[in-house]
């Protein structure tokens, strides 16, 4: 018997029809909270799309759960929703799953779900200014530090 472990998330996914996991990590926050909620990941079938979430592999090793925000003619470019720092380069060889719906608490949130529709839109047309205010943030704490 092979210990959970040992096996990777390509593993995981490998027999099954999907995996649920639990992320870790704050880049697509509010919508998964750390280790509180709960993904549904399925295999890559086909095309994927704009505003599709994915758990891939990057080139270092590490596992990234990222939106899609932008499809290239060979990649993909992602962010998370917490973020505004697109990732470019995303090649399909990198993709190990994507996510189906998701748990919050107790309740399925599937991806057809019109309220969630309207968040994921409204997260990748606001990146912009998740930028403009950490930049503000950064300024206010700036002047705070030098008047102190």
């Amino acid at each position: 018997m092979v210990s959970l472990s040992k096996l990777s998330y390509r593993d995981l996914l490998a027999d099954k029809d999907f995996y649920i996991a639990t992320p870790i990590g704050t880049s697509m926050m509010p919508m998964i909270r750390e280790r509180i909620d709960t993904v549904k990941l399925v295999k890559p079938k086909g095309s994927l799309r704009k505003y599709d979430v994915i758990l891939y592999q990057r080139k270092d090793g590490t596992y990234v759960l990222h939106r899609i925000i932008g499809v290239k003619k060979d990649s993909y470019v992602l962010c998370g929703d917490n973020q505004f720092i697109k990732e470019f380069g995303v090649t399909d060889d990198m993709i190990i799953g994507v996510v189906d719906g998701f748990y919050r608490g107790e309740n399925y949130i599937s991806n057809d779900n019109k309220e969630y529709i309207k968040y994921y839109k409204k997260r990748v047309r606001n990146r912009k200014f998740r930028k403009i205010k950490y930049y503000l943030i950064k300024i206010i704490n700036k002047i705070k530090k030098t008047q102190n």
